[in-house]
């Protein structure tokens, strides 16, 4: 059975899937702006300990079983003296043992071996409120595409559009390419380019396919 055209949907229905559309596109890019501020921007030069330290935050939350409570209490002893080079020493075994195999140059990102490697994180305030619920891997390999599933196979796929399909291909890339370059630029600040064009791309497929389905939603038929 074909389902309807969006064209052909009642005001109410119509009016639903445009709330929808426009959810989906504000999710897509409250994701983009905390990738943003955890990828892309430049570090500012680090003053004082911020009251919650993202590195700290990190080894509370999603790599707590990879630490004891007492090497997670040194981190933020670290941390609370300013993350100093001195004082890294305290914390230098449990970045060999626990951080760096997995986190050393070409391995996962971020590139977690050194002092020069842990301190912008030690010394980085944690997202906060929504920015802080979900991690930048989780945005990447499961977010996006989520997002980007729901509006192409609820609604782009019911437009009329010429290149509604052409478009459909378009937003399978862009997803495929951003899921790509998270696991291609593992522990490689060099290929910083990959995320920037990743979140360019992800935007802009957005934008057309929202402003495809609105077009559809509400461009009045032609006699």
């Amino acid at each position: 059975m074909v389902p309807m055209s969006l064209r052909g949907l009642p005001p109410s229905e119509r009016t639903f899937a445009t709330l929808v559309v426009l959810a989906l596109a504000a999710a897509l890019g409250m994701g983009l702006v905390s990738t943003y501020i955890r990828e892309l921007r430049p570090a500012p030069p680090a003053q004082a300990p911020p009251a919650r330290s993202r590195l700290v935050a990190v080894l509370e939350g999603g790599m707590a079983a990879n630490t004891t409570p007492a090497e997670t209490e040194r981190f933020r002893a670290w941390v609370a003296s300013g993350a100093t080079r001195e004082g890294f020493a305290q914390v230098e075994s449990v970045v060999a043992n626990n951080c760096a195999s997995c986190h050393e140059p070409g391995g996962q990102y971020p590139r977690l071996a050194s002092f020069e490697d842990l301190r912008p994180l030690a010394l980085e305030a944690a997202p906060e409120g929504l920015l802080g619920l979900v991690d930048a891997r989780t945005l990447h390999l499961i977010g996006f595409p989520l997002l980007f599933l729901v509006a192409v196979a609820g609604y782009l796929r019911r437009t009329a559009g010429s290149g509604r399909r052409l478009l459909m291909g378009g937003c399978a890339l862009a997803v495929g390419f951003d899921a790509a370059q998270w696991w291609l630029r593992q522990g490689r600040p060099e290929a910083l380019w990959a995320a920037w064009v990743g979140v360019g791309a992800l935007a802009a497929t957005m934008a057309v396919l929202a402003a495809m389905v609105l077009s559809e939603l509400w461009k009045p038929k032609s006699r």
